[in-house]
């Protein structure tokens, strides 16, 4: 027998970086993941654990990088994460480090933003994966939970036959749907803020300000503006989970409900995944 593969690692390191500008303050709630591959087998085979990284030493290596590189982006932190594990570690043959940051708002007191008080920002997340030998480097930047809502704008929702007087207007009344994006980097030289700035305001404007034939039709429209604006991403996946929401059947009552009045459902649930790349060059 012999061992194809193997790995080992730590997963949800929770910690808060406070960045202190003065009387500026920006928290940074990260949480960290990282995978370590390389010769093991004497751990499986024999029981011997010395080429391991014990968690404890994993999660020094994590807080120390933070608190040097804390206040960057994200993409940044885990590069350097994963070099100060490659160089500590060198029995490490390839690393991983994904990280997830949690947003925090600045707290509203009569109009003015406070500097030093925050509330609970959505559930939307920031997320980068960082895979490195030392020599190759691919980034991966993301973004989880981006929850959305169109009242209006998609495809016909009825047959022009079912509306003879012309008053429908033939466009889908509702779509609630929970958003995650991830794009390739064809280099780790970025500038990561500005990039991600930039992908998440294409999803925005495109959902909210352009009418489409489908979902479907918005997640390709969005690749399109993505990869034409940024050369050095390489490719983007975008996921969409529908929430559904049904129109309230109020003829029992006696009452006509004009596609205004919904039921959230907790079933079936939608979903639409599409990874779109550039196309070889002629």
């Amino acid at each position: 027998m012999r061992i194809a593969s193997a790995s080992h690692g730590e997963s949800h390191l929770r910690m808060l970086r406070i960045v202190r500008r003065g009387d500026r303050h920006d928290p940074r709630d990260l949480t960290v993941a990282c995978r370590f591959e390389g010769d093991f087998s004497a751990a499986f085979v024999e029981g011997r654990t010395d080429a391991l990284l014990p968690g404890e030493a994993v999660k020094n290596l994590a807080h120390m990088t933070a608190r040097e590189a804390g206040d960057l982006e994200i993409e940044a932190f885990g590069l350097a994460l994963c070099a100060r594990i490659l160089a500590a570690h060198p029995r490490v043959a390839r690393t991983r480090v994904d990280v997830a940051e949690r947003p925090w708002t600045r707290l509203d007191v009569g109009g003015k933003a406070q500097g030093q008080a925050f509330l609970a920002g959505s559930a939307e997340r920031r997320t980068a994966a960082i895979t490195s030998n030392g020599q190759q480097i691919a980034v991966v930047s993301g973004i989880d939970d981006l929850t959305v809502m169109r009242s209006s704008g998609f495809a016909p929702s009825r047959r022009a036959a079912e509306d003879p007087a012309g008053t429908d207007d033939g466009l889908q009344r509702l779509l609630v749907a929970t958003l995650t994006a991830r794009w390739t980097y064809t280099s780790p030289d970025v500038t990561f803020g500005s990039y991600r700035q930039g992908v998440r305001g294409a999803i925005v404007e495109t959902l909210g300000c352009h009418g489409r034939r489908s979902i479907q039709h918005s997640l390709y429209a969005i690749a399109e503006v993505v990869l034409a604006s940024y050369q050095e991403i390489a490719e983007i996946t975008l996921s969409v989970r529908e929430r559904p929401y049904r129109p309230v059947d109020l003829f029992g009552a006696g009452i006509e409900n004009p596609d205004d009045l919904f039921l959230a459902l907790d079933e079936p649930s939608g979903t639409v995944d599409v990874t779109v790349e550039r196309s070889a060059p002629q």
